[in-house]
């Protein structure tokens, strides 16, 4: 009997001792515009699954800290309902929240002022304002930004000789985000706009590709397609439909990105292989940056031995963190805007063509800080 009493005096001391941390995934559903082409639809969990996995395998590790993670997640089309999540968990004394919400949502949240009480993650929005006109210190992004694609896109065209640049762009605003970070990487890294041009037509393109498309891409010369048409609308058809034979790149074609099927090396294969076995699909790159928020998180606490959000913040941005994210490199947060460096690959469906940063294309600190927003350009600063 006392034996028994003495190992069950053991466990409830390891059970006192046991740091729980809970994590609040916010998600904005959103009714997309009809596009032309339905053929692939997004997945109904993009980013949750990436997020739950990074949890799951995190608690095999972490227990033997007698740390342990729970995420809580809410999911709705209706602001409020999340700006009313968001309030109340902090007000719960949780610190840890990870966005995947409309830039006007993510805006509201960041100047809330509960939100000074909090850790934010945007694992969402590629927006590149977010990051030039934002300087939180609480605010992080794991998700690559618009100028952080499209310069490893562009660099690589540089590169090959692919300078003058055709570019097309579709009529969504989120298009014109894109396109806009297309030119700014184009004056950066010394490319041409030779042509520019605007997809406004209504038509059933899969119908009449070869009789749209060759029209609406003449032009004297070009080396390559620059395509900004991120719900997919008429992209894919651009394909040997063009006026001239030239490669198509941007959204569709050659497509940057930070986390694809193909990418293999540097241990991928077994993210791919253990996210595959979890969702039963292939990881993509919101289920990556999602994945990389919560291990930011953990892999922080895990050092620090504290959920305290001060002392977490500050070991974040310190030069001993780093998240080993199957990249090839060790990712850290730049300072002066809380993005987190990362390299960017250039894929086509069915192989890895390139990995940006360049060779060549030089930076005092590191080459990963040639992609994307440079202190000089905020508009604010931390």
């Amino acid at each position: 009997m006392k034996i028994i009493l003495f190992f069950l005096l053991i466990l409830v001391s390891i059970n006192a001792e046991i740091l729980n941390v809970n994590i609040l995934y916010l998600e904005q559903k959103i009714q997309k515009p009809p596009v032309l082409s339905n053929v692939i639809e997004e997945p109904e969990n993009l980013g949750l699954s990436g997020a739950q996995l990074a949890v799951v395998d995190s608690n095999k590790s972490s227990k033997f800290l007698n740390q342990n993670y729970s995420l809580i997640t809410k999911i709705s089309y209706d602001e409020n309902e999340l700006i009313q999540a968001f309030e109340e968990f902090v007000k719960n004394k949780n610190s840890y929240v990870i966005l995947n919400v409309e830039d006007e949502l993510l805006k509201k949240i960041i100047v809330n002022p509960i939100s000074k009480d909090a850790l934010l993650l945007n694992a969402g929005s590629q927006t590149t304002d977010l990051r030039r006109d934002y300087c939180n210190k609480n605010l992080l992004h794991t998700i690559a930004s618009n100028a952080m694609l499209y310069d490893g896109l562009v660099q690589f065209l540089v590169k090959r000789n692919f300078k003058n640049i055709f570019l097309i762009t579709g009529k969504d605003p989120k298009d014109i985000q894109i396109s806009d970070d297309i030119k700014r990487a184009v004056k950066k890294f010394g490319a041409k706009i030779v042509k520019e041009k605007v997809w406004d037509n209504n038509t059933d393109i899969r119908r009449r590709a070869t009789e749209e498309f060759p029209v609406f891409t003449q032009a004297s010369d070009y080396d390559v397609i620059v395509v900004a048409d991120y719900f997919g609308d008429f992209g894919e058809s651009l394909y040997f439909n063009t006026w001239l034979p030239r490669p198509v790149a941007g959204t569709q074609g050659l497509t940057p990105v930070t986390w694809n099927k193909v990418i293999e090396s540097n241990g991928a294969a077994q993210m791919q292989s253990r996210f595959e076995s979890f969702a039963s699909r292939w990881m993509e790159s919101k289920d990556f940056s999602n994945w990389v928020a919560v291990r930011t998180i953990i892999n922080s606490i895990m050092k620090t031995k504290t959920a305290d959000l001060k002392t977490n913040l500050d070991f974040i941005y310190s030069d001993n963190f780093d998240v080993a994210a199957y990249l090839g490199r060790k990712l850290s947060f730049r300072d002066y805007n809380g993005q987190l460096r990362m390299p960017i690959s250039l894929v086509q469906p069915r192989a890895l063509i390139s990995t940006s940063p360049q060779e060549g294309f030089l930076h005092p600190t590191t080459d990963l800080d040639t992609l994307g927003i440079a202190p000089f350009e905020m508009k604010c600063k931390k």
